[in-house]
């Protein structure tokens, strides 16, 4: 794993740069830009619900493009910070099964970090469409 996976900073960098990234995509899409924010938040609880290996076959399941956007991103910020491929795609979940015990619950903690950092930045960077979620309601 990089080194500047021990700077906390580094994580929040990647996650707030993935985030802005896939929101800036669809600006005019607000029923897509609504799942993007909605799986950001969920993703922690998922993960800590279901596990890494059930995450990742959400990426396949017929799931609402705005939620599968967030999964990608998510499993790119981890493919950028951990450098451990493939984390997407096809043979992904081969990735995660062919891992040692204790290297897939360290990645698990290290996911789990992650995702509480898209539920962190989803409020800041979709604060318009919560805000238009809320108001629905």
């Amino acid at each position: 794993m990089p080194e500047e996976l021990f700077d906390p900073r580094e994580i929040s960098k990647e996650v707030y740069h993935k985030l802005s990234e896939i929101r800036s995509n669809e600006n005019d899409n607000h029923q897509r830009l609504k799942e993007q924010y909605s799986q950001s938040v969920e993703l922690y609880t998922y993960l800590a619900t279901w596990g890494m290996l059930r995450l990742k076959a959400e990426e396949f399941a017929p799931n609402p493009d705005g939620k599968r956007d967030a999964i990608i991103a998510y499993f790119q910020v981890l493919t950028k910070i951990t450098e451990i491929k493939p984390l997407l795609g096809e043979n992904s979940l081969d990735t995660l099964i062919a891992m040692e015990p204790e290297d897939y619950l360290g990645f698990t903690g290290l996911g789990l970090q992650v995702a509480r950092e898209f539920a962190f930045w989803a409020l800041a960077v979709y604060a318009d469409v919560k805000a238009e979620a809320e108001s629905a309601n």
